[in-house]
């Protein structure tokens, strides 16, 4: 059946359309969206959430002593999300049941661009200033970029010398993965939650030049048959994202280039979405009636703990 302007473009064309690029955004969702927390349910211009201190028990000594009580400390944390869009207009007499095809180009085009937008969102979160206080706005928390693993902070040097580190300026290797999962067990971060690592194509590369990598005795499976897919390894679950890229002086020292790698557990990081996906088709009278197809989000990313995010350097 051809749908065009020319025969009228049915009311259920279009919500077949809109369903169709949902689920397929949804079977295949951005590769950073699954590795964060996600909140659908967003309803204003942004959302706060509260993150709860340490809670604490006292020893009971003698009968019937006075209850105690505690006063938690919490940190109110908001996300506010931001629309983004875009349409393709057609000509009026193009069959759109053709184009709009489920398994054609111009579906996995439009997935493309929403998962893209997606995964930028999160990468921006994951240094950005959050708001913070009792209202949107009232204060901020600031990623500290010029501490060192070292002295207390959270970001792993491109030339780390600690732990079983050697002090050379290299790229991905197995001791400062260790120190990130020593980070992690210094801030005490559940090991239920999973971890995940982004990384750069040439991290990749990093990881398949060490034996500890590619050897069977060090690995359940084998890491080299699984070509392009990292995988998980030693806890954690890389994922390799071309947004990863060399910065310029942008090391802790703000002398060296280096590829900024992420590391963090899932509950960390927070993606709040207002608008999932939302698709219109409609006529176009400036440009002789064509057929429009508009495709819009709305999602926003905040870092929600310091303590379950970290930084590793690399060249």
């Amino acid at each position: 059946m051809s749908i065009t302007l020319s025969t009228g473009i049915p009311a259920w064309f279009i919500d077949q359309f809109s369903e169709t690029l949902y689920h397929v955004c949804q079977q295949k969702p951005s590769k950073l969206q699954k590795a964060v927390v996600v909140d659908n349910d967003i309803i204003g211009e942004d959302k706060s959430y509260d993150m709860m201190g340490e809670f604490s028990l006292v020893d009971k000594t003698g009968r019937n002593p006075q209850t105690p009580t505690l006063d938690p400390t919490t940190q109110r944390r908001w996300v506010k999300p931001e629309p983004a869009h875009n349409a393709v207009v057609y000509d009026k007499d193009d069959d759109l049941s053709m184009l709009l095809n489920p398994v054609g180009d111009f579906v996995t085009a439009f997935r493309y661009a929403v998962n893209r937008k997606k995964d930028s969102v999160i990468y921006s979160a994951f240094d950005a200033t959050v708001q913070a206080g009792r209202k949107y706005g009232d204060s901020t928390v600031s990623w500290p970029s010029s501490t060192k693993f070292a002295s207390s902070g959270r970001i792993i040097a491109h030339d780390t010398a600690e732990g079983n580190a050697s002090g050379a300026s290299c790229g991905l290797t197995k001791e400062k993965i260790e120190l990130a999962l020593q980070y992690f067990g210094d801030n005490d971060v559940d090991e239920d939650i999973p971890l995940f690592g982004l990384i750069a194509p040439a991290q990749a590369t990093d990881l398949r030049g060490q034996q500890e990598f590619i050897s069977a005795d060090y690995n359940t499976d084998k890491p080299l048959a699984r070509g392009r897919m990292i995988g998980q390894w030693m806890g954690i679950n890389w994922i390799q994202y071309t947004g990863v890229t060399l910065g310029s002086s942008n090391d802790v020292d703000a002398d060296t280039n280096v590829y900024p790698v992420w590391v963090w557990a899932q509950d960390g990081m927070k993606l709040g979405v207002k608008d999932d996906l939302t698709v219109t088709i409609n006529v176009r009278p400036d440009l002789s009636n064509g057929q429009q197809v508009y495709v819009h989000i709305n999602v926003g990313a905040m870092r929600m703990d310091e303590d379950k995010v970290c930084k590793i350097e690399c060249i």
